[in-house]
């Protein structure tokens, strides 16, 4: 008869490079963010997606500042990048609402 553990095995502690998801997720998010502002339909949804690339990109940076992560340069990317399309969208979509609104004025 074996004895079995009462306990699982240890396990190791996590690495320092095991918080990277901020800056891989600010990268995609910035570049999904490019892509659906190719689209019609796709740019109204391009600015929360751009805003989600800038926080998870800002979180990212500071992680990597404080040793916490090693892709400090793609959560820099993905932060920059996102602010990059973010911005000009925004102004784009706004300029287009009121554009539209002075065409169409509703009284």
């Amino acid at each position: 008869m074996t004895k079995r553990a009462m306990f699982p095995a240890h396990q190791s502690l996590p690495s320092p490079h095991d918080r990277d998801g901020a800056g891989t997720a600010a990268l995609v998010l910035s570049l999904t963010s490019l892509l659906l502002t190719c689209t019609v339909w796709g740019i109204f949804l391009s600015v929360p997606v751009g805003i989600a690339a800038i926080i998870c990109g800002a979180v990212g940076v500071g992680r990597a500042k404080r040793g916490e992560a090693s892709n400090g340069r793609m959560a820099r990317v993905g932060l920059v990048l996102g602010a990059v399309i973010t911005i000009p969208t925004l102004g784009f979509l706004v300029w287009l609402i009121k554009g539209l609104h002075d065409a169409y004025p509703t009284s």
